[in-house]
């Protein structure tokens, strides 16, 4: 939580932004908890009756579309938001890295560096743009579904949410495996790009290392002659 709270100072410059994409959340969670509450008089009146066909079908469409548009313009401001901040930190990143002693890049590799300005920080895109903007998109959109369960019948609202803590113990657990596979997965990808560097930037070393001896033994002069 600390590093998420220390990410989200970086989107402190762009607050319009995230209030226009936290505007359009409200929106989404809004018509999503709307569209549940339909489901009443659906059940009530529309299928016992056949009363207030036009009415429902044009009130789910109004709500779908407004679900779409705020679905679209949260994720698109968050995206929006994400990328900027990636910008400021690969920024901040790679002036860091420029100040430091000739001993620092004697112990780093030019690979793992070039994977911690964009394989790291594209992690942080992610995180900001996609992680961020759809938990609070859907958490709103769970606090909706509650404040209709409660408006319907808050005894059975309390009934159906008792196993909810039984439900958070295995998210926690998978949450903790996935992000173990994430870390190995960018240690992965550094020790590649490691890799790829030194192999791009030596091709011509590690192509004669991997001739075979006879192809460069008539390119060697004869001892005794003159260059």
């Amino acid at each position: 939580m600390n590093s998420f709270f220390r990410l989200l100072r970086y989107a402190k410059p762009y607050k319009g932004r995230l209030a226009w994409a936290v505007v359009a959340m409200v929106i989404y969670a809004v018509a999503s908890a709307l569209v549940i509450y339909l489901i009443r008089p659906i059940l009530d009146e529309l299928l016992p009756n056949q009363r207030g066909l036009r009415t429902i079908a044009f009130s789910l469409i109004a709500l779908y579309f407004l679900k779409g548009i705020g679905s679209y313009f949260s994720g698109y401001l968050m995206e929006d938001v994400g990328q900027r901040v990636v910008m400021d930190v690969r920024d901040q990143l790679y002036g860091h890295i420029l100040r430091q002693s000739a001993s620092f890049f004697g112990r780093n590799a030019v690979g793992q560096l070039l994977s911690r300005v964009s394989n790291d920080v594209g992690q942080v895109q992610r995180a900001v743009s996609e992680t961020a903007g759809d938990l609070a998109r859907e958490t709103l959109g769970l606090v909706g579904y509650a404040v209709i369960l409660f408006y319907i019948d808050a005894r059975l609202a309390l009934v159906c949410l008792t196993g909810a803590p039984i439900l958070l113990y295995p998210l926690v657990r998978l949450g903790q495996r996935i992000r173990r596979t994430a870390r190995r997965s960018q240690e992965a990808q550094e020790y590649m790009s490691h890799v790829g560097a030194e192999t791009f930037a030596a091709h011509r070393i590690v192509k004669a290392f991997g001739a075979p001896c006879g192809e460069f033994s008539g390119r060697v002069a004869p001892a005794g002659t003159a260059g």
